[in-house]
């Protein structure tokens, strides 16, 4: 059985997906490059019918975006539609040096924000295998400690071990055993004050014994304030990146690796004659299908730039050591006999270059003459004692 000729729409969102698949092809990280063919691949599949679909695709669940029903892929045509042009303006304008865009990129691309940054949440809030024989004997379904005291069970108390008593009015809450890799993760920003947004300043929740009405603190409300504090810090938290891949992020950002510079542009297709008419019919049928309604910042910016001579590989280095200052790494201390994060250092490199010193000779720290500085010193004690014996 054949399939049916597509549509208009299904038309202009496969020219939409080759667009996509085409401008990020040109971005100047290979990383980049790399994770936004996946995730464009991904998201346009997701919203491909099943009918539709390849043998391969049917088979193959590990996408990350789960396939949509032909009634929700036919009410959201248009909206997903309209969203594809706003990726491809922006990837265009990335693509062209603008910074704030090529920023945006980046962060997704090395999960500071975005889908990836969930994805590194999710394997570093797993627990760690039990060390202990006693520990691999316990049942995976037993409520934890906290879990039992608040009669709760909700899967955010079990990260928690049991509330200790600092002082007649409040207690802690620290995150267990098995959750050591995030608590290191968190300790290591905190110290190091690293953030995208606001400051995360606290690695364990402090919460009073009693309420105003000085009596004890109802078990309700204390529920909500642990699942507060962790919906917090679990939004302010920037995830470890893998060893690998922040050892290489390390090295474009201080210039030991070099960048791989900018992906020239293929040459467009030409119709092999001049008379070719279905060649011309098919340029202008695809212009037609993603031709938005107005200008984009991206055309209006190709108006005055007609090169990326704007990405340069100081701009790109520098873009590199503002994200390695989000980006983290764990690594198993002997000494401590725990995890520690490292972080990389937030100062962004200097450029330097040879100057001759005939340029500065003559002249102090401070860039003035001392000759004269002394001559000036010396007028003003000289108009200080004439003022005196006046």
């Amino acid at each position: 059985m054949s399939k049916s000729f597509p549509n208009a729409s299904q038309l202009k969102s496969l020219h939409l997906l080759r667009a996509l698949l085409r401008e990020a092809s040109y971005l100047p990280d290979p990383t980049a490059r790399s994770y936004f063919r996946r995730y464009i691949v991904g998201r346009f599949k997701a919203y491909q019918p099943t009918q539709n679909a390849t043998s391969l695709a049917k088979e193959n669940r590990r996408s990350g975006f789960k396939r949509r029903p032909i009634t929700v892929i036919e009410s959201r045509t248009a909206d997903m539609q309209k969203k594809a042009e706003k990726g491809l303006n922006y990837l265009r304008r990335a693509n062209m040096g603008e910074r704030s865009c090529l920023r945006k990129v980046l962060l997704h691309t090395y999960g500071r924000i975005g889908r990836r940054r969930y994805a590194l949440l999710d394997d570093l809030i797993k627990p760690e295998p039990p060390v202990n024989s006693e520990a691999q004997k316990a049942d995976p379904e037993e409520l934890a400690p906290l879990q039992k005291l608040y009669y709760s069970d909700r899967p955010v108390l079990r990260l928690f071990d049991s509330p200790k008593k600092v002082s007649d009015r409040k207690v802690t809450f620290s995150l267990s055993a098995p959750y050591s890799r995030l608590q290191a993760v968190i300790t290591g920003q905190v110290q190091k004050g690293a953030a995208l947004h606001a400051l995360l300043r606290k690695t364990k929740l402090e919460t009073d014994i009693y309420n105003v009405w000085e009596r004890p603190m109802p078990i309700k409300r204390a529920r909500n304030n642990i699942k507060r504090w962790y919906k917090d810090t679990m939004e302010k938290l920037l995830p470890p990146l893998p060893n690998a891949e922040w050892d290489h992020l390390k090295a474009l950002a201080t210039g030991e690796a070099r960048w791989s510079g900018i992906v020239p542009r293929r040459t467009p297709a030409i119709a092999s004659t001049q008379t070719d008419d279905r060649f011309v019919s098919s340029q202008v049928a695809i212009q037609q299908a993603i031709a938005l309604d107005k200008p984009t910042k991206a055309d209006k910016r190709a108006e005055l730039q007609s090169s990326t001579d704007s990405i340069t590989a100081r701009t790109m280095r520098r873009l590199y050591a503002e994200i390695l200052s989000y980006c983290c790494k764990l690594e198993w201390d002997d000494t401590r006999s725990g995890w520690v994060s490292r972080w990389a250092s937030t100062v962004p490199p200097v450029f330097s270059c040879s100057v001759d010193d005939a340029l500065f000779s003559g002249v102090d720290e401070k860039g003035r003459q001392p000759k004269l500085s002394a001559a000036r010193n010396a007028g003003k004690q000289v108009g200080n004692t004439s003022e005196a014996n006046s």
